[in-house]
Order: C-alpha cells, then structure tokens, then sequence
C-alpha cells in the first residue's frame, strides 16, 4: 500500500471575469509566467492551477449562480501546514509585488476562499494514490461550488459512499478533491462569506464531453436539498499536455 503522503491542508481559490474582448493574452503569460512560480518562494505553497472558460465552455454549465456566472477564469493555490502564516505571508506579497511593479493588472474579482481540505479520492483507471491527484497533468477540471445547509450529515455519508466513487468510474474523471469552509482561521475580509464546500473533478479526457457525461450525477447530487449549487461547469487547464497522444 502506498503510504499517504499528502501535505495538502488547505485551497485558495481566486474567481475573476473573463479576459476582455481585446485581450492578447499579455495577462496570463504573466500570471504563469511570473506571479504564480513566485507564490513557490512561500515554504507553504504546495502547487498552484489556473484553469479558463472561454468559447463554448460557458454554454455548458450546469449552475451558474449570480456573480458567478460570469467565472471566465479560477486559480487555486493548494497550502501546506502552517496554514494561517502561509495565508498571511501570500496575501501580503501580492501587495509587495504591486509595489515593485510586478503586479501590473488587476482583473475584477468575483470570489476568494480559503477553504479547508475535507476529501482526496483518485480513480482506479489512473493508479495513482489520492494524494497526489493534482499534482498529475490533466486536460481540465469540473468545478463545483455548493453553499452548505446546516443538515448535510446524510448527504456527507451518500457523496462518501455512493455518488463519489460514482463519478471516479465515468471515462476521463481522474480523481475529485474537495475542500470546504472551516473557522480554523482568521481571514481577510476579501475572504469571508457564507460556508461553501469545492469539489476539483480532475480530467483525463475533454472537460466539455466529461462535463455532459456528469450532469445526471450532479442534478442527483443537489435532489435532496443538503446544499445549494452556486456553480457547477467545466475549465480547461491553461497549459497544453501531450501525455495522451493526438
């Protein structure tokens, strides 16, 4: 058995808008090529994703609710113990960046989270352990963002049980993370709001195709009222992987 290595405790998801009409892609080739690998300089950063919706992903989701249906692009930074001083020292070099000139856009935000670690499962197709999920290529990502109600204890013991291993079966699923609201930190006000939980569905196979193969399991997921979907839809990830072949 391969011993649980992860070192993972916790997501910080970024929401914004998509580019604007005259982008020329200038934005993200300083975010992956500049901001995100100094985020590693941060003992606690364990890894950092970006992931896009533009051209025909917006058209497939299946909740998009509020400001967040205008999501264009996510960006999560999974954060290692020390937690909080990982948080504090992040949100501050943003600031120490700006400063330096180094922080040239800003692009408007719809949503920050910090969101504690709750589930890591890998499907049995792709043989690695759970922990290790994303830290392995993939094509993109389903994300799913669910505002919690208070009795969700059934729901928690059927997604365990039932509906995740469910979703890890389908063809082109490569593992699902979630991660949900914990009072264990203190907060920037940029970060608060109402308790969520995220569910990464990992993707080996095209994000939009995966995504129409789901959609039955997820409108199972939200039947019982245990949470309120704020969005579920597909992102493909920004950087492009030839593991699979053409």
């Amino acid at each position: 058995m391969v011993a649980n290595v992860n070192r993972v405790a916790a997501g910080f998801f970024s929401l914004t808008v998509p580019a604007p009409s005259d982008d020329d892609g200038s934005y993200l080739r300083w975010h992956l090529l500049d901001h995100m690998p100094e985020q590693y300089g941060i003992p606690g950063i364990a890894l950092g994703l970006r992931w896009i919706a533009d051209g025909e992903y917006p058209g497939h989701r299946l909740a998009a609710e509020g400001d967040l249906a205008d999501v264009g692009n996510v960006v999560c930074y999974l954060m290692s113990e020390p937690v909080q001083e990982t948080y504090d020292t992040f949100m501050d070099l943003g600031a120490q960046l700006r400063d330096v000139g180094r922080f040239p856009e800003v692009r408007p935000s719809l949503q920050t989270r910090l969101l504690a670690i709750d589930t890591c499962r890998a499907a049995p197709a792709v043989l690695v352990s759970s922990d290790v999920v994303p830290f392995r290529p993939h094509r993109g990502v389903v994300l799913i963002i669910e505002e919690l109600n208070d009795d969700r204890t059934q729901w928690r013991d059927w997604l365990a049980a039932a509906h995740e291993p469910a979703v890890l079966d389908v063809p082109g699923v490569a593992g699902v993370w979630s991660f949900q609201s914990t009072d264990a930190w203190r907060l920037r006000p940029t970060c608060e709001g109402p308790a969520q939980r995220n569910t990464l569905v990992f993707l080996d196979a095209d994000p939009i195709a995966t995504m129409a193969a789901l959609a039955p399991m997820l409108e199972q997921r939200w039947a019982a009222g245990a949470v309120r979907p704020r969005f579920a839809g597909p992102l493909r990830t920004m950087i492009d992987w030839e593991a699979w072949g053409k």
